[in-house]
């Protein structure tokens, strides 16, 4: 009969320990150096937006007749220099406004363009604020706060029968600012969730008088740690607007987190022109990934009591 020592026991039992510690060792190892989680690291962020379409959009704007098939993403993520020209030109951007056309559009645009098989015409892209203006005391259906005249909306003409079927489908995705007229055309904005037609349209109204609609976006829906999010301030009717340097990051179910954008403190800040309606935030590191989030921004020094006290951006992915 085999007998076993206390001491040879505790020899046995070391024994077993440093052959479970090996074993981990050992799968932890296997797993660090397994391609699949290489790829998952290493893996590009090839698309920023939520709602996109295949990288390639065809654009023609109906007032000029110039078309173009832009190829505006590329594989690996990136949004080349020209193609973007393009885009603006396209729009009817001017070389000496300084403007852009929101990316965010142009993906929202491929993504109608992929689902219903249709070109995008362009009735109506670009307005600067003189041409806006010019339009309302025409009486056109024009906003005062119009994202035209951010680079954020398009209207667009659609094959016939297709319009309704094109606002029912994006205004179900509850993405953003969807409009139908009747006939053969939709506005299709990158602005809060929301839709309307012609008999609930409130363009011609004072709605946005007063900072009374004013909103936040991001540049891009998704980034990476590490990388910094333009954060831009629109439909501004009236300057200036203070905003505080310190900003509330919001996600569902948690504790919300307080920040300040780059450079800056949690004082008062001035946004007294266009120019300045951009600020910046560079992602912790750390920061968690599990849940979406969203920006708190809260004003200060509000000239109208109207105006909201805080607004909430829209969300964004850290990957």
């Amino acid at each position: 009969m085999l007998r076993v020592t206390r001491t040879n026991e505790g020899r046995i039992e070391s024994m077993r320990i440093q052959a479970r510690q090996l074993s981990l060792h050992i799968g932890l190892i296997v797993l660090l150096f397994s391609p699949g989680v290489l790829q998952a690291e290493e893996t590009p962020l090839t698309n920023r937006y939520f709602l996109s379409g295949d990288g390639t959009v065809s654009l023609t704007n109906a007032k000029t007749n110039s078309s173009a098939r832009v190829h505006y993403r590329h594989e690996d993520g990136t949004y080349p220099q020209e193609a973007r020209q393009e885009i603006d030109r396209l729009f009817g951007v001017s070389v000496e406004s300084g403007d852009h056309i929101s990316l965010r559009l142009i993906s929202a645009l491929d993504y109608v363009e992929d689902q219903f098989d249709l070109p995008i015409v362009v009735i109506s892209g670009y307005r600067s604020e003189e041409y806006n203006s010019n339009l309302r005391a025409k009486g056109g259906g024009a906003a005062k706060a119009s994202l035209h005249i951010e680079g954020m909306a398009a209207d667009i003409k659609v094959r016939k029968n297709l319009a309704k079927k094109i606002w029912e489908s994006v205004k179900e995705m509850r993405c953003c600012g969807i409009g139908f007229y009747g006939g053969d055309s939709v506005h299709i904005d990158t602005g809060p969730a929301r839709y309307w037609t012609q008999a609930t349209s409130k363009v011609r109204t004072n709605i946005s008088e007063n900072n009374k609609q004013i909103m936040v976006r991001t540049e891009q829906d998704i980034y990476r740690p590490g990388e910094k999010v333009e954060i831009k301030l629109a439909r501004i009717t009236a300057y200036p607007v203070s905003v505080l340097g310190g900003f509330v990051v919001v996600r569902d179910g948690q504790e919300p987190q307080d920040f300040s954008f780059d450079g800056k403190g949690t004082e008062c800040l001035p946004v007294r022109e266009a120019a300045e309606r951009a600020m910046t935030w560079t992602i912790p590191g750390d920061f968690s990934r599990v849940e979406r989030p969203r920006f708190r921004l809260r004003f200060c020094d509000k000239q109208f009591p109207e105006m909201p006290d805080q607004i909430e951006s829209n969300e964004i992915a850290v990957r």
